[in-house]
């Protein structure tokens, strides 16, 4: 039985966008961890079975949890992104990500107190903060970050890319805004973000969940963050019509 109730905590937990207030029997499993040592130990043990590890655990919240590995099944990685895209567009999927979990958290304070409630953010302001760390990525060495070789192609590559294409409402690969919109729709699938506004271009607005900032906080790629984290706290002034690339093309290799 009560391994049966263990694992029925550790599979709540994985599901995205759950909380305890819609399932009773969640509540009922979190509050049986609060109150029960050996129950927690259980708990601790079916999820390292899993090869996950529990991060966080609230009663309004629920429990939060991450792959304990890179190897692990539930770990994501590059690959498992859609087969179509390239290394270089997988990366900048990737940093997508890292600006917009920057704009929420823009010092490590706010990402430290559970009790700071990050403002709504904008689509305009995911698009700036991303153009900007691909700008600073360009100029630092690769052993300055965890992204790999991969990193400055990548960045080069998004900013040959228009910032929007007129008429594009849907997440795509062939603008910035459209990067920001598919890492934002990775996100919500994942439990990590919530639509807050709808809008038009550049005006939706988002707000972050508790999942996020909890496995922020376990992040593999600091480095990357803070840099991220210090772009955030500069935004850019876009002095460039939407449709133009704000870079120019590689040189060819002589």
């Amino acid at each position: 039985m009560r391994v049966r109730q263990a694992a029925r905590l550790v599979y709540k937990s994985l599901k995205p966008n759950h909380v305890p207030a819609n399932d009773l029997e969640y509540r009922e499993l979190l509050a049986l961890h609060r109150a029960d040592p050996s129950f927690r130990e259980l708990v601790t043990d079916v999820a390292e079975g899993l090869e996950l590890i529990v991060l966080d655990v609230s009663d309004s919240r629920g429990m939060v949890m991450a792959p304990s590995s890179r190897q692990s099944h539930f770990a994501l990685r590059l690959s498992n992104l859609r087969s179509v895209l390239s290394s270089e567009q997988k990366a900048a999927l990737l940093l997508a990500h890292l600006a917009i979990a920057a704009v929420f958290f823009p010092t490590t304070e706010g990402l430290e107190d559970d009790q700071y409630t990050p403002p709504p953010a904008s689509v305009g302001q995911f698009r700036d903060t991303l153009l900007t760390l691909a700008r600073r990525l360009n100029q630092v060495p690769l052993e300055a970050t965890e992204l790999g070789e991969a990193a400055q192609p990548a960045c080069h590559s998004l900013l040959l890319l228009p910032v929007s294409k007129p008429g594009e409402v849907r997440a795509s690969m062939s603008s910035v805004l459209g990067i920001v919109r598919s890492a934002l729709a990775h996100m919500t699938d994942g439990g990590l973000v919530r639509i807050e506004r709808e809008g038009a271009d550049d005006r939706a607005t988002y707000t972050p969940r508790h999942p996020l900032r909890v496995q922020l906080r376990e992040l593999g790629l600091r480095r990357s963050f803070e840099l991220a984290q210090q772009v955030a706290r500069t935004p850019l002034s876009l002095a460039h019509d939407a449709d133009t690339p704000i870079a120019q093309p590689l040189p060819p290799a002589s």
